[in-house]
């Protein structure tokens, strides 16, 4: 627990490093904000007024990927450009429970991001009572981020070592966003498109916000969400491991 302890500080000082209050103002605010604008628009293009709504919701939702998928798999990369992988390979930990350990950061702002999200699209768009419902489902925020962070502990096992990193975390978000009923509902997709979908973290949390934002019961598709959240996990961290072992075997880090 010690050496959990140290990593989690260690993930704070390399993100307020990487991420200064510079950077998080001028970028990661702006883009929480500005990309639901975009994506409310497209839903009230397809959909009038209520497809806006419908839009805004997935769109705070899908924020939410952008830390805990793409920077969350950086970390493993800058560590393979460092020369420091080997020596998380070989710590008391271990890589798997230390990358699972500096998830909480991307975590805090994944959570954060889309909270300012709500915030800032709601009110450009005056749906005063939406963001009202929105906050108060902060927790489901919560529950959708950690399901999420889960899917991007699998991504990162996949795509984390490859050379083409930024472009497979990208790829992954882009798929969340079509797949996942962000802009549209799911039950427009092709039937084997739509099956896939409902084992992709979002699709079932953007569903219980809805829910609970038109006063329906939300519960059922929050404990699938994080049903979903449990069995990414799982496939991630034995990922990880899998992975973990090739590279101690072929040396791979290098």
């Amino acid at each position: 627990m010690h050496g959990l302890t140290v990593v989690a500080r260690a993930a704070r000082r390399d993100y307020l490093a990487v991420y200064g209050l510079k950077s998080l103002i001028a970028s990661t605010v702006p883009r929480s904000v500005l990309q639901p604008l975009f994506l409310a628009y497209l839903g009230y293009l397809a959909g009038g007024l209520e497809g806006r709504r419908f839009a805004i919701i997935g769109a705070c939702v899908h924020v939410l990927s952008l830390a805990t998928v793409v920077k969350a798999a950086d970390s493993m990369t800058e560590d393979q450009a460092f020369g420091t992988l080997d020596r998380v390979r070989t710590s008391r930990p271990g890589l798997t429970l230390v990358q699972l350990t500096r998830c909480w950061i991307y975590l805090v702002e994944a959570v954060a991001s889309a909270l300012v999200a709500v915030v800032g699209v709601c009110a450009y768009f005056g749906e005063w009572r939406l963001m009202v419902a929105l906050l108060q489902g902060s927790g489901l925020f919560v529950l959708i981020a950690l399901s999420a962070t889960a899917f991007g502990l699998a991504v990162a096992a996949v795509a984390a070592l490859h050379p083409a990193s930024a472009v497979l975390t990208n790829l992954a978000v882009y798929a969340l966003l079509v797949l996942c009923g962000i802009i549209a509902p799911v039950d427009r997709l092709a039937e084997p498109v739509g099956v896939v979908s409902q084992m992709l973290p979002l699709t079932h949390g953007a569903e219980s916000l809805r829910a609970l934002a038109d006063g329906r019961p939300w519960a059922a598709q929050a404990a699938l969400e994080a049903l979903v959240g449990v069995a990414w996990l799982a496939v991630g961290l034995l990922m990880l491991r899998r992975n973990d072992r090739r590279a101690r075997r072929l040396a791979t880090d290098s």
